[in-house]
């Protein structure tokens, strides 16, 4: 991605959503790179690594002998990432500023993955196909995308929650070029040159769980200011300082089953 195509910015704020946000989709992922097929000793793309959680669980999937590249458009991301990296002792793990434009001369690769980056692309399909130039014959292209054109739900319901949740989806269907490319991993993957891919249509069901409630909160914050310029924030959701412990209290006196929208995968082995 360029940073252009990145529409939530690169604060610090940002960084510590994006931080919370892998690990609440940490066990999500790890399904994905084992049902793919990473394995022990591979060279594995992570494309649009962020700060770098994807390819630090990578890195443990292919692990010392393995190789990892994490590529992202943004160097505050790329320096955090390694720092993070290097502190987890993860020396496997190696990170570059650069763009899906830029991955075929660092192949081939047994493996790409990319999590919540084909939703910032224009034409998704033409990603997947840079991608998987630099992929093997025979290696596998993986990606984990939010399905933000579907629902989430809870029972019973908290008012708050649902006026927090929906702002934060009508903010990213706003801002998102494509939103609902979850729905279209087949059609973009046979588009692409692949074959028809796996596909895995998951949700997470956390309740009260402080860890995913702070991450709600986060996010509010952190997309507030865009929300505000897009003229969709919801006065019922009030002062976002004490959001999180709100939120967290109405969840935990309902004793409501929150729901997420859908955390989709899909990868499939180049022919």
């Amino acid at each position: 991605m360029s940073p252009s195509e990145y529409a939530f910015g690169h604060t610090d704020r940002e960084f510590e959503r994006l931080q919370l946000q892998a690990s609440c989709l940490e066990g999500l992922t790890r399904r994905l790179v084992r049902e793919c097929g990473i394995e022990p000793g591979m060279r594995v793309l992570d494309i649009g690594c962020g700060v770098g959680d994807v390819a630090m669980l990578l890195a443990e999937a292919v692990g010392p002998e393995g190789t990892v590249v994490g590529l992202d458009a943004e160097l505050r991301a790329v320096q955090l990432a390694k720092r993070r990296a290097c502190e987890a002792g993860l020396d496997q793990a190696q990170f570059a500023v650069g763009t899906d434009q830029h991955v075929e001369p660092l192949g081939p690769f047994d493996a790409v993955i990319g999590r919540c980056v084909l939703v910032h692309q224009a034409e998704p399909t033409e990603m997947i196909r840079r991608v998987s130039s630099a992929v093997r014959t025979g290696g596998i292209v993986g990606f984990f995308e939010p399905a933000f054109h579907a629902h989430f739900y809870m029972t019973p319901e908290v008012p708050l929650m649902r006026a927090v949740f929906e702002s934060i989806i009508n903010c990213h269907l706003a801002a998102l070029q494509s939103p609902d490319v979850a729905g279209r991993f087949i059609s973009c993957f046979l588009d692409s040159g692949l074959p028809e891919p796996q596909v895995n249509w998951e949700s997470i069901a956390p309740g009260s769980d402080p860890k995913f409630v702070r991450w709600i909160a986060v996010m509010y914050e952190t997309f507030l200011p865009l929300m505000e310029k897009q003229g969709i924030v919801d006065p019922s959701v009030g002062d976002p300082a004490n959001l999180y412990d709100r939120l967290l209290s109405a969840l935990t006196e309902e004793r409501t089953q929150f729901t997420s929208l859908p955390y989709v995968s899909a990868w499939a082995t180049k022919n």
